[in-house]
């Protein structure tokens, strides 16, 4: 006859500790944490690279506009052309500087210059890639907190806001890299070389 014995091997006991589970939410807050400060650093650079892509466009922009009409576009060439622009009409400066020979554009004069390459793009005069620019209704100030869109969505509307932007509605910028708001480029005009250039704000 066969007899069977109880199992005298001590049992695991079941469940965790609280001290236990104490330490795997904490592991679990620390891999959440790097985790999610990894993905906002990689945002904030996608944010700074497409800025400076943006300037680098717009710049080669302007200056394939003036090397075809010997002017600058919009407004402000005009002003240029007829001397209005001169030293010390903005004091402003770039980088907050107060050189004299630096006029900052105004947010009217970049607007104008940035629509006049869309004109001349849309009728088959290549000046920059329209597609990949980003605008806004709202200024850009350095305080304003609004987000753009890209400008294919700007002209289409899209489900959020089914109203289309006017080329003439459209400040152009790039998205600020901490939270994405929009930001209009800063355009310095150098008198002494005749030369623009395209920056962040």
């Amino acid at each position: 006859m066969i007899y069977f014995q109880p199992d005298r091997r001590p049992r695991g006991r079941g469940g965790f500790t609280i001290v236990e589970l104490m330490m795997v939410i904490g592991i679990i807050g620390i891999l959440m944490g790097i985790v999610t400060t990894a993905a906002a650093t990689s945002v904030k650079q996608a944010r700074a690279r497409q800025a400076q892509a943006l300037c680098v466009a717009v710049e080669a922009g302007l200056d394939t506009y003036y090397a075809q009409n010997e002017e600058w576009p919009g407004s402000i060439g005009s002003s240029i052309k007829n001397g209005s622009i001169s030293a010390g009409s903005n004091t402003e400066g770039y980088n907050n500087s107060t050189d004299v020979n630096l006029y900052v554009l105004q947010p009217g004069e970049i607007r104008d210059m940035i629509a006049a390459l869309v004109k001349e793009t849309k009728k088959g005069n290549p000046m920059l890639d329209i597609s990949g620019l980003y605008v806004s209704r709202n200024p850009g100030e350095a305080n304003d907190k609004g987000y753009g869109m890209d400008f294919t969505s700007a002209i289409r509307g899209t489900k959020k806001s089914k109203k289309k932007m006017k080329l003439s509605e459209m400040y152009f910028g790039y998205p600020e890299t901490t939270h994405g708001w929009f930001r209009r480029f800063k355009i310095t005009y150098s008198i002494p070389t005749d030369k623009m250039k395209v920056t962040r704000q």
